[in-house]
């Protein structure tokens, strides 16, 4: 795993420990997941979404961060 990639894991996992409500743990575990190699698609049943949902989440997180 790269340096950066475990950066990008620590702050994830931080915000996990930090949301205060269920849809932001919700993408931020989708991340976790996503960031640990997951694919979307195994990703969408663990949280009980779609996978459309979820690259949504990744998506959104590629181009704005944690904070989108």
């Amino acid at each position: 795993m790269k340096m950066e990639n475990a950066q990008k894991l620590e702050e994830v996992k931080q915000a996990m420990k930090k949301a205060k409500d269920r849809r932001m743990y919700e993408r931020y575990q989708a991340l976790y997941l996503y960031l640990q190699g997951t694919r979307a698609e195994a990703i969408a049943p663990i949280l009980n979404r779609s996978v459309q949902t979820v690259k949504g989440y990744i998506q959104a997180y590629q181009t704005g961060g944690l904070s989108a």
